[in-house]
């Protein structure tokens, strides 16, 4: 009777404690949310290695890590330090506690405090005075912590939790601040020291008290020892191992890419893996550093240089300036994601468009004469006019005037969709807003972006965004230029001998085989250069975050020469190139019209094109004629019978380039003129009226004299028309030489203006004058 009344009291005191501890439980739960402490940044290169790294929302160096990403020798000596019995007793050591009690009461104050390591994460979730009733307060929440969770759960908070000197929280950081290294990899003598810093982080933190922090370690030490942790060997040279006198520098790689990360994902993010290849990254900066030491006497104080892979799309390296601390030069500023104008860099977009809309194949001739559309009026970099041009050669010697003429024929619309398309956010605007003068850098955009869009063209045309983390997701990608525009663009852009090869490189056996395109902003303010092969996409911009000019700032001189040195370092799979599509063929054209040759065409050249795109003209600009033998006059069917003629080939340019040809001195030799005798109209192109402009009102001005007001009369003819005869309201006005400035007396009202070349063709427009 007396063991079952003893039993049975036993067992309602276990459950009266069972239901007291129950009550007071649901009174004050456990603040679970107090056991994790946020998170610092880390921003890690591919490979994990730190890049950066940012204190936490509670200012401090905290990466939490699991229990089994921590070293053995940790868990042994900090259960050789802190508390023996840990796998065994309920969250408190009773027979710790009561001495610590007794001391505690003898002394009149806290002079020991008998902790588990329960006891102390409950301390850590929930900090308070050291006082008795603390002690209780903690003692009931280690019971909670023992009842809610299993030992190796209080021990991974613990780790996580503890306090390591200064900010450094968490076994994590206090291994790589102290060693350099990760938890998982500390040896027995470095988990010993850091052991024993939570105790006293202050006091015996080895970068303050170095002689100090080495009595505590090798006291644990001989602990793990007796407990059979280590063995006499590793004993040994652990106490041979010195102490760190300093803390590690907090990491400062890729400055500009870490700060962009973070601005992304914000504070308290943990580990973040970039796409980062330090290498890479280390060889970019290097190399921009270099280049800097002469740039800068040239007033060109800053540059930046964005790496892409272009399978991935994973930004391999990202350098925002030459300096993050140089002040003066506003280093901190991101030179990939600061919106420049482009110059000449976006000109490749506008001629792939061309390509997939069936406007140009490589040969097709662009006319490059002045051009006024609605009044802009684009120029040449150098001023000068070529008259007309192959399309590869107007892009190859990056010449202004084809390409707007281009996008002015595609429709600035479309331009300005397909950029929009192909990934650059700052065209925040509509299409009206940019106007043409965007295939010519009229609008910022930023290196990352413009380094992306190249990468498009390394990859058959498909868009696809940019990668700065290694778990963003790979897209599918979209198709923004056909993989046959793309090889072809890169084909073009992939010729050495062209005018934007930089003056300092030596032409080598040795240089890269890359496709590049370079671009000067207006005033020099930018110098661009981007090129690529099938592993890279490199893009480097050198100018001034300021936004003053040099005249250094010339694409191909100051950026080519740096993106060529870096192309050289990396290169990539050297003996691979890009292989033309299945919609891509060879074929002859004319090597004057760059169309299909007629039979009037000797001299040919061969030239890529898409397959049932691009044009398929044949030849009009050779043309052969009958020529009298006597009178030298052109003729035809009906004025041929029975005269002496021959046969000659003339070339007859469009109205337009012969009309620019005769006035800037260059010779065409003049088609016959026809028979005068023969009654048979001419065929073929009459004269095009270029001003007056059709459509246009012309207001006379008061208090100007009117002849200050006079209307010039111009027209573009073909080659072979050597007078023209202008009428107005049925007048003939003037006759004269097609080259000849004529100019008209305005008068209010409106009239019919008529021009018409000496073959008797005839053009018409309205004029209105009011």
């Amino acid at each position: 009777m007396r063991i079952r009344s003893i039993v049975k009291g036993t067992g309602i005191v276990l459950l009266g404690t069972l239901l007291v501890f129950g009550g007071l439980s649901l009174v004050f739960p456990l603040p679970v949310d107090q056991l994790v402490s946020p998170s610092a940044t880390r921003v890690l290169d591919r490979d994990g290695h730190p890049l950066r790294v940012y204190i936490s929302s509670e200012e401090a160096f905290h990466f939490p890590v699991t229990l089994e990403d921590v070293s053995p020798h940790v868990i042994e000596a900090t259960l050789a330090f802190e508390d023996r019995w840990f796998r065994w007793h309920p969250g408190i050591n009773p027979v710790a506690t009561i001495r610590a009690l007794i001391q505690n009461i003898r002394s009149g104050r806290i002079v020991s405090g008998g902790s588990t390591i329960t006891q102390q994460v409950a301390r850590l979730m929930d900090p308070k005075a050291r006082t008795i009733g603390a002690k209780l307060v903690e003692a009931f929440r280690a019971l909670q912590l023992e009842w809610r969770f299993s030992k190796d759960e209080i021990l991974e908070c613990y780790l996580n939790l503890a306090p390591y000197g200064g900010n450094i929280q968490g076994i994590e950081a206090a291994a790589f601040f102290y060693y350099g290294r990760s938890a998982s990899d500390l040896g027995p003598g470095e988990a010993a020291l850091l052991s024993v810093l939570p105790n006293s982080p202050t006091r015996i933190r080895p970068d303050r008290n170095p002689v100090g922090a080495r009595v505590r370690r090798d006291d644990v030490l001989g602990r793990m020892l007796d407990r059979g942790n280590i063995d006499r060997e590793q004993h040994r040279r652990a106490l041979l191992e010195a102490v760190p006198g300093t803390r590690a520098e907090v990491p400062f790689h890729a400055p500009h890419l870490g700060d962009m990360v973070k601005s992304r994902y914000g504070s308290d993010a943990g580990d973040l893996v970039s796409t980062i290849d330090s290498e890479v990254q280390h060889l970019a900066e290097s190399l921009l550093d270099r280049y800097m030491l002469t740039l800068r006497s040239h007033g060109i104080s800053n540059g930046a240089i964005v790496v892409m892979e272009n399978g991935s799309r994973a930004v391999r390296a990202l350098v925002g300036s030459a300096g993050f601390f140089q002040s003066g030069s506003a280093g901190q500023v991101n030179g990939t994601t600061a919106p420049r104008s482009p110059g000449s860099a976006l000109k490749p977009f506008a001629y792939g468009l061309a390509l997939d809309g069936r406007l140009i194949s490589p040969s097709t001739l662009l006319e490059d004469v002045p051009l006024n559309i609605g009044g802009y009026i684009p120029k040449n970099y150098d001023g000068e006019y070529q008259g007309v041009v192959t399309a590869e050669e107007a892009l190859t010697h990056s010449m202004n005037v084809p390409a707007v003429n281009l996008v002015y024929n595609l429709g600035a619309d479309r331009f300005h969709t397909l950029l929009r398309r192909g990934g650059l956010s700052t065209l925040t605007e509509s299409y009206e807003y940019y106007g043409l003068s965007l295939v010519l850098g009229g609008a910022g955009v930023t290196l990352l972006d413009l380094t992306n869009l190249y990468a498009t063209l390394a990859s058959d045309g498909v868009y696809r965004q940019y990668r700065l983390l290694e778990d963003d997701v790979i897209e599918e990608g979209r198709q923004l230029l056909s993989p046959e525009a793309a090889f072809i663009l890169t084909d073009m852009l992939s010729r050495l001998r062209r005018p934007d090869f930089p003056d300092t490189w030596e032409f080598s056996i040795h240089l890269p085989r890359i496709a590049w395109k370079t671009g000067t902003s207006y005033g020099h303010r930018d110098a661009w250069s981007i090129g690529y092969n099938p592993t890279w996409t490199i893009g480097v911009w050198l100018g001034n975050f300021s936004g003053e000019g040099s005249p250094s700032l010339v694409g191909a001189d100051a950026a080519g020469p740096l993106l060529f040195d870096l192309a050289t370092a990396l290169e990539g799979d050297a003996g691979s190139w890009f292989d033309p599509p299945a919609g891509v063929g060879e074929r002859e054209v004319c090597a004057l019209s760059g169309l299909l040759p007629g039979e009037n065409c000797t001299h040919l050249k061969r030239e890529y094109h898409i397959l049932d795109t691009s044009p398929h003209r044949t030849c009009d600009l050779h043309v052969t004629v009958a020529v009298d033998d006597e009178t030298g006059f052109r003729l035809c069917p009906s004025c041929w019978t029975d005269r002496p003629f021959h046969w000659e080939t003339f070339v007859q340019w469009p109205s337009t380039i012969a009309t620019w040809l005769h006035e800037n001195g260059h010779p065409v030799p003049d088609i016959p003129t026809h028979d005068t005798s023969c009654r048979s109209l001419a065929g073929g192109d009459g004269p095009r009226i270029k001003s007056p402009a059709a459509g246009v009102r012309y207001v006379l001005r008061s208090g100007i004299p009117i002849e200050d007001q006079q209307i010039r009369l111009e027209a573009s003819v073909s080659s072979g028309i050597r007078t023209l005869y202008w009428f107005v309201d049925g007048v003939l006005l003037t006759s004269s030489h097609p080259a000849d400035p004529v100019f008209y007396l305005p008068e209010p009202g409106q009239h019919e203006v008529v021009c018409m070349d000496d073959e008797g063709r005839s053009t018409r427009i309205s004029l209105i004058v009011e």
